[in-house]
């Protein structure tokens, strides 16, 4: 095994698949974090390794001064209108998060999904959707399941990642001193 060669392997199909997302959608996104959501209560909801993926861009969020919430967590208030509730799934039909973004649509929240393939029952749901094209992305030597799998994991890290790095753009050292007053410090 050449460990340099696997992964320059895993971040060309995340960058690969990464490219695939319509980029009028992740700027809709953008302004959205950047302006209106930034008093908005957000949550956040997914199952498996993508919950924790979306879990770390939460902890970001907060980081950021953002007010976040991660479902079924013993301090989740309920969700009301007005607020935003983030959901991914990398085949877009997971149980839980379909029914809890139907919920929450029913509540009056905004539904925001990240996918990990187009024509999935959640884009029907959300409000606003980002998805990915496997299919356009080329081929995966990674674990795939329905446009899930570890490349779209890898590929949400990153995309969460850019985000948090575009909403720190031309204020860095503030938005740097601030993060780290709000990090954790019962470690």
């Amino acid at each position: 095994m050449n460990f340099q060669e696997k992964v320059c392997q895993v971040l060309e199909e995340a960058r690969n698949l990464l490219a695939t997302l319509p980029e009028e959608r992740v700027q809709t996104l953008f302004d959205a974090l950047s302006g209106e959501w930034r008093t908005r209560r957000l949550f956040f909801w997914a199952r498996g390794r993508s919950f924790l993926v979306l879990q770390g861009f939460a902890m970001r969020l907060m980081h950021l001064g953002f007010e976040v919430y991660i479902v079924g967590e013993a301090t989740c208030p309920a969700v009301r209108p007005g607020d935003i509730l983030f959901v991914a799934s990398g085949s877009g039909k997971t149980s839980s998060v379909v029914l809890f973004a139907e919920k929450a649509k029913s509540i009056g929240a905004k539904v925001v999904a990240i996918v990990g393939r187009r024509g999935s029952p959640l884009e029907d749901i959300a409000h606003e959707v980002i998805a990915f094209s496997p299919g356009e992305a080329g081929k995966t030597e990674q674990l795939f399941v329905e446009g899930g799998g570890t490349r779209f994991e890898n590929a949400l890290f990153i995309f969460f990642d850019a985000l948090i790095l575009a909403l720190v753009e031309g204020q860095k050292e503030e938005a740097y001193r601030l993060m780290m007053e709000r990090h954790a410090n019962l470690e």
